[in-house]
């Protein structure tokens, strides 16, 4: 099995507070948007109810590039969530944004291509009106599907 096409009985987290917002957004646009605080334009995530920066309280959500850099990631060769049996091992990633924010989500190309540093973009898949995965994809393998 491909690791983005899941069987649909895979469990869906249910949000609420702030990451309801994260993720509403992300499934409602196709895009990722993080907090960016009106007052010193600092960006964050997750999302806070005053900026991690300044503490003003008045934030704004904004659309991120969609490209980052590997930060960190883990292969995971169990999981809890029976529907994901058939993509063991799968990477979870934390990818750092070009807005200099931290995402984690699931790596969709070969584990052997997966080092610090690589360059990837940032990819939502909406899962319904109130959840969205987060994946990343290498740049250089985006590059040869477009190229």
């Amino acid at each position: 099995m491909n690791l983005t096409e899941r069987p649909v009985d895979v469990y869906q987290p249910k949000s609420f507070g702030l990451d309801m917002d994260f993720y509403l957004r992300a499934a409602a646009s196709g895009q990722v948007h993080v907090q960016q605080c009106e007052t010193c334009a600092n960006f964050q995530h997750p999302p806070r109810f005053l900026c991690s920066a300044c503490a003003s309280k008045h934030l704004n959500w904004q659309a991120i590039q969609g490209a980052g850099t590997v930060y960190s990631w883990s292969l995971s060769h169990f999981t809890i969530d029976s529907a994901w049996t058939d993509s063991l091992p799968y990477a979870t990633v934390v990818v750092e944004s070009l807005e200099g924010v931290r995402f984690v989500g699931t790596f969709s190309g070969p584990q052997n291509d997966l080092t610090i540093g690589l360059p990837v973009n940032i990819r939502v898949e909406s899962i319904g009106k109130n959840f969205a995965y987060i994946w990343f994809d290498s740049i250089s393998e985006t590059s040869k599907e477009n190229g």
